[in-house]
């Protein structure tokens, strides 16, 4: 009798550990995918291949036309063909920068983090980027 209740308990405390387990999984929160794993995997899923270089459209919201002047000169260097304007309805100013570059993740999101700072330190935004209509 004594071994029927000590594997009752023992199968009890299996079964106990492996509910907490699950439950561990299931609670756990799940590391954020960001927008440029999103669409990169979506691009490479839609065929486009990884090694060969495509045209890349990038987009700034910037308060004013020094700023754009400010961004321009931090683009232009490392080959990207930048023009802006001003947004009539807004007064802001939207600059956008193309370049040719593989769909390479780790170089899209060092991009993401770089243009992020280079548009908040003038209080703008970085809208993102998409492949080029040619």
């Amino acid at each position: 009798m004594n071994w029927t209740v000590a594997l009752l308990v023992g199968a009890a405390l299996i079964s106990l550990a492996r509910i907490v387990q699950q439950w561990r999984v299931v609670l756990r929160p799940r590391a954020k995918e960001d927008w440029d794993t999103r669409f990169i995997g979506q691009l490479r899923k839609a065929g486009f291949a990884p090694f060969d270089p495509y045209p890349i459209d990038f987009f700034f919201d910037l308060p004013d036309e020094q700023a754009c002047r400010e961004v321009t000169a931090a683009l232009e260097p490392d080959g990207f063909v930048v023009d802006s304007r001003a947004e009539e309805q807004t007064g802001r100013w939207s600059l956008h920068a193309h370049y040719t570059m593989r769909l390479q993740l780790e170089a899209m999101q060092a991009l993401t983090a770089r243009f992020t700072a280079l548009a908040t330190e003038r209080q703008g935004r970085y809208d993102g980027w998409a492949i080029a209509k040619e």
